[in-house]
């Protein structure tokens, strides 16, 4: 018997689906995929971008520790001092070019992190909450408002989705302008990006832009935009529970579904306000079940952007490795070696 035969595709998805914390498992596989692929493709078309002019294999092999360590990881005991000097008294192009490239690493590496930060905190929150509930909002009959140090944890983990995830789009817009920027740079004098004092925002004039078409980030789609929202009000005007409650609703005396709400949203994702008012509560938001499909939207439009940046990258990539270039560079490189072994 092949047991292939025996299989039951439909049955299976219909079963994975029931299960209780599908909607969360899915908007992780969404974000799993673009740190695994699409985040891995830009690491690729960055290096191809900005060392193709050089071997970079035979380049990077001898490249002091310090450019790659000094003032990003603990990996190396290097003073601020130190670097200063190092950074001023290195002025071929490559040492600046190399300290580039590792700011620009540290952007993308930082966004897998936050990725995965929250693809945690759901995972946690949804320990405390359900992500999935039975009935429809206006079939609840009643409810009991509940507060303590597990509801507390919840709205904590809930606004760290949201503070997570915005804070990726922050980085987002620093890689992007350097895409656009690059061609300025001067690396004799590298000092600091160009991107380094940006934050996200819709009206960057600054950035390639296919970045700013329908279903990239920088056209701030309305999900975009209700992240942003739920992240400023935590970061800069508190909770938007004060009381971080959850509330345990009935149908009929009986128990029915576990839920937290969030604040009334316009079309575009603000919240609804009134004078110094804008926690209106209509509209019976069950944030906890809304959640997973946000992320899983907002991660599409996320990974678009990301997979578009890489092609920005790519399509400029025209030259190929110059043998004499490169042989320049490592010249400069084995100077500053024999320059230490002097001292």
């Amino acid at each position: 018997m092949n047991i292939n035969e025996d299989f039951n595709l439909d049955a299976y998805e219909k079963a994975e689906k029931e299960q209780s914390l599908y909607p969360v498992d899915e908007s992780c596989r969404e974000i799993e995929s673009v740190i695994d692929d699409s985040i891995i493709r830009l690491y690729h078309s960055i290096d191809n971008f900005i060392f193709q002019d050089i071997d970079y294999s035979r380049v990077i092999s001898i490249m002091p520790q310090w450019i790659a360590d000094g003032g990003i990881s603990p990996e190396l005991n290097c003073t601020k001092e130190l670097y200063e000097k190092l950074r001023r008294k290195e002025t071929h192009p490559i040492f600046g070019r190399f300290i580039y490239h590792y700011d620009l690493w540290s952007k993308v590496a930082a966004i897998q992190d936050r990725l995965s930060a929250v693809m945690m905190f759901m995972r946690q929150l949804y320990n405390i909450v359900p992500c999935t509930a039975k009935y429809g909002e206006s079939q609840y009959t009643s409810a009991a408002r509940c507060g303590g140090a597990r509801e507390t944890e919840a709205h904590i983990l809930l606004n760290s989705v949201f503070v997570a995830y915005a804070s990726v789009f922050d980085i987002m817009t620093k890689i992007a302008i350097e895409q656009f920027e690059f061609t300025k740079y001067n690396f004799s004098n590298y000092r600091k990006m160009k991107s380094a004092d940006t934050i996200y925002k819709k009206s960057l004039n600054n950035i390639d832009p296919s970045l700013k078409t329908e279903g990239m980030l920088f056209s701030e789609p309305p999900i975009i935009r209700k992240i942003e929202t739920f992240r400023n009000e935590f970061v800069h005007n508190g909770p938007w529970d004060l009381r971080c409650s959850v509330y345990n609703t009935a149908v009929d005396g009986e128990p029915a579904d576990v839920i937290i709400y969030s604040p009334d949203m316009d079309e575009i994702g603000n919240f609804v306000s009134s004078g110094s008012r804008n926690k209106f509560y209509s509209q019976a938001n069950r944030i906890n079940i809304q959640l997973p499909n946000m992320i899983q939207e907002a991660t599409i439009v996320l990974k678009n952007t990301i997979e578009q940046l890489s092609t920005l990258y790519q399509v400029s990539t025209i030259k190929s490795a110059d043998r004499k270039y490169t042989e320049e560079c490592l010249d400069a490189i084995s100077n500053y070696y024999k320059e230490l072994a002097v001292k």
